[in-house]
């Protein structure tokens, strides 16, 4: 299979006492996970579930997944992805799937993109059905949890036996929370033009094949705890087109990088919108990024911003197509 993607090869594979850990990860010397699951009971929108959290190194870790993979139904599923945010108010987005696909199409892409999900220690992944509920999700550091219905108990331990992984007390690291802090993460893409090599790449190719949207409230503005902030400054880049000038039939591209303030995302973007519908001769494709911004990581162009702005208004433009830039700087 042709990935669209190619994982760097200057990375050193860490083994610890067989231990084989994701590329992405740097691991703490000696620390090494225990192997092994547990269970645990909880509620799942009223009804019983049981989740069972599953450690295995990597290299026991793909065929295990394919298994776990088949306990989604096949009529409908609905993809899941957390990734670290670059959003100036919450540590993590999550993106969930607005519809559901079949699962054969969800592990289409799944296969497309799996050596970079399981060696990737920057994101979180997986899927959920219902009726009765069932969720797959391999977490940043690759543990996999997995969610059932109890009737489904006995298949999942049977499952695990085929993959001689053995009940334990409790899987993964016995450690203080600030030696799993000394766990690193590192990039494992190379660069190429050609390729994918961020996760906002990533992402938006997930977003097409699996129907992601970010989860929250696009009418509000609130920080990682629920609470409302009001008007803040917000960071985007977005892909443009137009039509062809050359009779060539391609239409052309731009990306435009944005700077404004908006009371909630989609405020932000409508600003943009209207912005560009009044001065320029491009249309949006979609948004690439959209983030809260820090007010001090404002760029040196819009320094004389107040710290609270009294309006909603796009303050600086930048739109590149396959030409010199051209930049446009307006408090509107």
């Amino acid at each position: 299979m042709n990935h669209p993607f190619r994982i760097r090869s200057d990375l050193p594979r860490t083994v610890l006492d067989g231990y084989v850990f994701p590329l992405g990860v740097i691991p703490v010397p000696g620390l090494v996970p225990r192997e092994g699951w547990c269970v645990d009971w909880n509620e799942t929108e009223g009804e019983a579930c049981c989740t069972f959290h599953v450690v295995s190194s990597l290299d026991r870790l793909t065929p295990l997944l394919h298994d776990a993979l088949e306990l989604l139904p096949e009529s409908e599923v609905f993809g899941i992805l957390e990734l670290g945010s670059r959003d100036a108010y919450r540590t993590v987005d999550v993106y969930l799937g607005s519809r559901g696909m079949e699962r054969s199409k969800f592990l289409e892409t799944w296969a497309l993109y799996e050596p970079l999900l399981i060696e990737e220690a920057s994101l979180a992944i997986g899927a959920n059905g219902d009726d009765p509920f069932v969720e797959v999700f391999l977490d940043p550091d690759k543990g996999l949890l997995i969610h059932v219905n109890p009737s489904e108990q006995e298949r999942v331990e049977s499952m695990l036996a085929r993959h001689g992984i053995k009940q334990v007390a409790d899987p993964g690291y016995d450690v203080d929370t600030d030696v799993l802090e000394q766990i690193g993460v590192r990039p494992i893409l190379e660069e190429h033009p050609e390729l994918i090599c961020d996760m906002d790449q990533l992402l938006m190719e997930l977003k097409h094949d699996w129907n992601l949207e970010l989860d929250e409230d696009p009418t509000t503005n609130l920080d990682g705890r629920g609470r409302r902030i009001g008007r803040t400054l917000w960071h985007a880049v977005v892909i443009l087109e137009a039509d062809p000038v050359d009779g060539t039939g391609q239409a052309r591209e731009a990306y435009a990088t944005v700077w404004g303030t908006a009371a909630s995302r989609d405020e932000m973007e409508l600003l943009f919108r209207e912005r560009l519908r009044r001065e320029h001769p491009w249309s949006v494709r979609e948004f690439y990024t959209l983030d809260r911004a820090a007010f001090d990581d404002r760029p040196e162009e819009i320094n004389w911003l107040s710290p609270k702005p009294g309006s909603s208004a796009v303050h600086m433009l930048r739109i590149d197509p396959l030409k010199p830039s051209t930049w446009m700087n307006a408090d509107d």
